[in-house]
């Protein structure tokens, strides 16, 4: 616990993010907002507030649009989002010296990977030979192709959840789906679905990065602090707390979805 007078002599960092969980960033239609577990991000900063005395954070949790807005007009400092050029106009991404962009100071990183069994697996690898096969893919709702797949074969079809989508996979219905496989350098295959007969092509088809971007008023005011709030957080595990989240979420759905059988 901070003393009374460390509290007064802290500077405060209200902190806004995502009111429900959702698809990771590179996944949503939306393109909007990587968040996939917001308790999650919340125990990162909480674990940065802990660790710096001279930071005070107060949260938000509002909708995705409403966070950005509110950082837009400086009635939130700071937000977790994916890199967006636009954004760049009214917040402030960790730079590097020739001011690129810096990965090494990402809260976050999400992998995606095609899942399916055994058979498609041995499709996929020779489609290149094969170039008039065409795959059909359940999609769930909320979830995009991406860059990457787009320029792939696929005829999609969209389901209610992903683990609708593994079902189908199983029935026949159709060849694959596409999810989460890897956070930071964790893999996550399988984790939704222990008992299917699918799993997920490495290495991730896409990769997506989140960051801690603050309003550029915040920034100004506290250059020296905000640089040293993007390496504090950089040195944290962060991949293995949302892994752990992620573990958490989906055991469960699994159990819930058990109880329905």
């Amino acid at each position: 616990m901070l003393s009374t007078a460390a509290i007064a002599n802290s500077t405060e960092l209200i902190f806004c993010y995502e009111d429900k969980t959702v698809a990771p960033m590179f996944l949503a239609q939306s393109n909007e907002m990587l968040g996939t577990q917001p308790e999650a991000s919340l125990e990162i900063l909480q674990n940065l507030d802990n660790t710096l005395s001279q930071l005070s954070i107060r949260y938000q949790r509002k909708a995705w649009l409403s966070c950005l807005n509110d950082l837009r007009t400086n009635k939130v400092n700071a937000v977790i989002a994916t890199y967006r050029p636009e954004r760049t106009e009214f917040a402030q991404y960790p730079m590097d010296g020739t001011q690129q962009l810096d990965p090494r100071f990402a809260v976050s990183e999400f992998g995606s990977c095609l899942i399916g069994g055994k058979k498609f697996h041995q499709q996929w690898q020779s489609r290149e030979v094969f170039q008039t096969r065409a795959f059909t893919l359940a999609i769930a709702n909320g979830y995009d192709l991406g860059k990457v797949l787009h320029q792939e074969p696929f005829f999609v079809q969209h389901t209610s959840s992903v683990e609708k989508a593994v079902e189908l996979i199983d029935r026949g219905v159709v060849d694959a789906t596409l999810d989460v496989c890897q956070v930071g350098d964790r893999k996550v295959s399988n984790f939704r679905y222990k008992t299917a007969q699918v799993q997920a092509i490495y290495p991730p088809l896409e990769k997506a990065q989140g960051y801690l971007l603050f309003s550029k008023q915040f920034y100004q005011q506290h250059k020296a602090l905000s640089q040293r709030i993007w390496q504090t957080i950089a040195a944290q595990d962060n991949a293995k707390l949302y892994v752990e989240y992620l573990d958490k979420t989906n055991h469960e759905a699994r159990v819930v979805s058990s109880r329905h059988r």
